[in-house]
């Protein structure tokens, strides 16, 4: 856990490189992603949960990587735009479904009202300053519009290296009480992780 008390530059550049590892498992293991059954679950929760929004919806998925969920909401024809390292992006610029732009979660530069739905999933944990992207999607969402977030459930989270901090249901209702209604709560057990995962849907108010 070596990596957690740095600057933010050598944070970020850790990301990077943890980043770039994971892209080139994606690269290598595209179809054994597909089946993982923790990928599996996440997807399906995440589609079930935005289905009933309808089409045609802008969705932000933060952290987005190659567009493992991206694609599939894109499947249910709505329009998908991604932010993520620029050592992901290069690899997202190839997706045609994909608007990949290379920033920072924690400075999104998204004009305001832009989104209804924002997603981050397995992201806020590695963030330098997560209050910063909680901040920032509620500005880009619609009023009304939905933040979808997928991380592990609770400090056993910090077991992973790359992780700066732990979620729960509870802390994130916390955090985002004064700008956000929790929606929906699902719970990834039993799928081959190492910690239970929570995805947790809010409403902006």
């Amino acid at each position: 856990h070596k990596h957690r008390n740095q600057t933010k530059r050598r944070w970020i550049d850790w990301q990077k490189y943890n980043s770039s590892r994971i892209e080139a498992a994606l690269k290598a293991h595209g179809a054994e992603a597909l089946v993982r059954p923790f990928n599996v679950a996440r997807i399906e929760t995440i589609t079930d949960m935005v289905r009933p929004f309808g089409k045609r919806l802008q969705i932000l998925d933060v952290g987005g990587g190659d567009g493992l969920i991206g694609e599939h909401l894109w499947k249910m024809d709505n329009n998908i735009a991604t932010i993520d390292l620029p050592t992901v992006t290069a690899q997202s610029h190839k997706r045609e479904f994909l608007s990949a732009v290379t920033g920072d979660a924690e400075e999104l530069p998204f004009k305001a009202n832009s989104f209804d739905v924002v997603l981050a999933s397995e992201i806020v944990e590695h963030l330098w300053n997560p209050n910063n992207f909680l901040d920032d999607a509620s500005k880009i969402l619609k009023t009304g519009g939905h933040l979808i977030i997928s991380t592990p459930d609770g400090i056993e989270g910090l077991r992973y290296d790359s992780h700066k901090h732990y979620y729960s249901v509870e802390i994130l209702e916390k955090v985002l009480a004064q700008k956000f209604n929790l929606k929906q709560v699902k719970r990834l057990t039993d799928v081959g992780t190492p910690t239970p995962t929570i995805i947790v849907m809010f409403q902006k108010i």
